[in-house]
Order: C-alpha cells, then structure tokens, then sequence
C-alpha cells in the first residue's frame, strides 16, 4: 500500500489560515476603500480628503470668496506640482495677495492656505518659462486619480493650469443614438 505524501491538514489548522486571509484581504481592501471613499483626488500617492475640500470651500464662502469644489480640487490638485515647479526659480512666493486672503480667513485650514497659494501663484503671472515648463512636466508624470463625484481629469494645452476637472460631455446633454 503507498503512503499519500500529502499530510491531511486539521480543521484547525485549515480554519487559521483561512482567517489569515481573510484578515489580510479585508485589511488591504479596507485601506483602498477609505482612500476610494474620502478620497476627492490622489496626486502622487498623496490623498486629498473630501472633507478638506468641503472645509476648504467652506471656508473661502465665508470670507466671501466663492468657488465652487471642483475648482477647490482643481487647484489643490495643482497645487504641489506648481509648487514644485517654481522651487529651483523662487519666482513667487507668498505675496500681498495671498495674506489679504489668508487674513480674511481667520483659522484657515494648511488645505485652504494651499489653495490660496495655487491660486495667488497663477494671478501673479510671475511663473518663468521655465518654472511654466518643469510644472508642465510635473503634470505630464503625475499619477493623478479623480473622484468620480467631481468629474475626470481633462488634459489641456491652455493655461495657467493645463487641465480641468469635469465632465468631458455634461450630463444634460444626450448624444443621439445611431
């Protein structure tokens, strides 16, 4: 009679390892998950939450600057490629534009200041050519992911930003079926 190389595994032991799985997978779901979930936009591997854009949004409402999220996601998507960009020139920085802002938000949040420095840093259109070259780079090798919530990422060859945030066709609009 042969003997089975194959050892007959215990309940026991077969129970354990399934839990281990079932633990790992659960654990690893969990954390694309949440990054799926609260996430309005990853640039890089660096997730930003959308309760930072909603309290970014909100706080710019309230000191009477009214954007609407999406643009709040479009600029903080920018935000550190532009950042980026400019950090080997030093052409801008945090000007008297970006403090009255930023004075008029007592309390603003690091996402808000972000978001005004994206923002000042266009309107002063003291970008070189250069800094205006390495953001563009930037962006062309950016992993960048969108909530779907607030559209897709739409490459673009006009600036200042090179993109938008939205949908490529809105959804009022229903193309005919052929």
């Amino acid at each position: 009679m042969k003997q089975s190389s194959v050892r007959a595994r215990s309940p026991r032991r077969i129970a354990a390892t399934a839990l281990v799985g079932l633990t790992a997978v659960t654990l690893l779901a969990g954390c694309g998950f949440e990054a799926r979930q609260q996430g309005a936009a990853v640039v890089n591997g660096q997730v930003i939450h959308e309760d930072e854009v909603e309290e970014t949004a909100q706080q710019l409402r309230d000191a009477k600057f009214d954007f609407p999220e999406n643009i709040v996601v479009t600029a903080l998507v920018a935000a550190p490629l532009l950042e980026d960009a400019i950090s080997e020139s030093k052409s801008w920085e945090p000007d008297a534009t970006y403090a009255s802002a930023i004075a008029a938000m007592p309390g603003a949040t690091e996402t808000t200041k972000e978001f005004v420095s994206a923002v000042a840093l266009i309107q002063s259109g003291l970008m070189t050519d250069q800094d205006v070259q390495r953001y563009r780079d930037n962006l062309a090798k950016a992993d960048i992911t969108i909530n779907p919530r607030y559209g897709e990422l739409l490459r673009s060859e006009q600036g200042p930003v090179f993109f938008t945030i939205g949908q490529k066709q809105p959804n009022w609009i229903v193309t005919p079926s052929e």
